[in-house]
């Protein structure tokens, strides 16, 4: 007999989904940033949904997406650039969905640094910093 998962089980579910390229190597991926990757193959805006986990396997952290977000995709001669709103990063990446995982990525490494320097922060940093922090939290 075959249990039937419903989309809305699967859709809150981490699932042990390989990513693999030259760049990008990743064991473990929440099935919704996968979900999310695969929608930015097609257009040039990424919604990062809320409940999302992003793994961060070095250094060993994990971020938790609490509002919803949106990574723009730019494309260029060398891929695809990501940005957003958020912060002043920026990746490029040969795919969409490699810009959009490291992206992703250097989003919760930039939320680490700035919890740890917070008592230093400069006044831009310090906006950036609660403005991050309204959209991802380290779990």
């Amino acid at each position: 007999m075959t249990s039937r998962i419903h989309p809305q089980e699967l859709s809150s579910m981490v699932l042990p989904i390989a990513i693999s390229s030259e760049t990008t190597s990743i064991p473990f991926v929440d099935f919704r940033v996968a979900d999310a990757i695969f929608r930015a193959e097609s257009t040039n805006i990424c919604s990062i949904r809320e409940g999302v986990l992003i793994p961060r396997p070095s250094p060993k952290a994990s971020a938790r997406v609490i509002q919803t977000f949106s990574i723009q995709l730019f494309p260029s001669e060398e891929g695809y650039i990501a940005a957003s709103d958020l912060c002043n990063i920026t990746e490029l990446e040969k795919t969409r969905g490699e810009a959009v995982l490291r992206y992703l990525h250097s989003l919760v490494d930039e939320l680490i640094w700035l919890q740890k320097h917070a008592e230093h922060l400069s006044k831009p940093l310090r906006e950036e910093f609660s403005r991050v922090r309204a959209y991802i939290r380290i779990v």
